[in-house]
């Protein structure tokens, strides 16, 4: 184990047994890391501000819990992800209901579906395909949109993206699979030259 990972165990440690200095640092360490992702997946300033908020106090409530089995990051990501998903069942937007009613995406898919384009970033430099895209993100199911974000913006490994998700690994790919597809569907327009 790294120098790295044996100080933050010892803080965590140190937290775990009420040690108010060690509390504030763990605090400080991922309070920018949980904003992020959490604006990422609401993509509001205020909602990531109330996931942040809702997701620490969680956090510090279930620290006792955290167990060493898995990284401190996954199981504070779990956390994060039940936090959006809390606060989503309580909004219960139509739009995103519509899309769990299909039966099989993945009936859907065409040849020109299974891959990404070999330069995204280059796409999605442009202002207004990133707008779309922003917004694509935010029509996706909470489920299938916690799973993109994980996987394919904070770049979280499948396995790391199912144990965040407490899912099972199939299921962690298929989120991942229609979450890409929809979000496809829904850019296709803009990505014809």
């Amino acid at each position: 184990m790294s120098t790295k990972n044996n100080n933050e165990m010892a803080l965590i440690k140190a937290a775990q047994d009420g040690d108010p200095k060690a509390l504030r640092e763990l605090v400080q360490k991922y309070e920018k890391t949980i904003y992020n992702f959490a604006f990422k997946v609401c993509r509001s300033e205020d909602d990531a501000e109330d996931t942040l908020q809702e997701a620490f106090l969680s956090i510090l409530s279930a620290l006792k819990t955290f167990n060493y089995k898995s990284n401190f990051s996954t199981w504070i990501y779990r956390i994060v992800s039940n936090s959006c998903l809390m606060k989503w069942r309580k909004e219960k937007r139509d739009r995103w209901e519509s899309f769990e009613e299909i039966d099989h995406p993945e009936d859907r898919i065409q040849d020109n579906y299974t891959r990404w384009p070999d330069s995204p970033a280059q796409q999605l430099l442009d202002d207004e395909l990133r707008e779309q895209m922003d917004n694509a993100i935010l029509d996706l199911p909470p489920k299938y949109r916690l799973a993109f974000v994980l996987k394919d913006i904070e770049n979280l490994k499948v396995e790391e993206v199912a144990e965040s998700l407490e899912i099972s690994l199939p299921a962690a790919k298929a989120r991942i699979r229609r979450a890409r597809l929809f979000l496809r569907d829904k850019l296709e327009p803009l990505m014809v030259a």
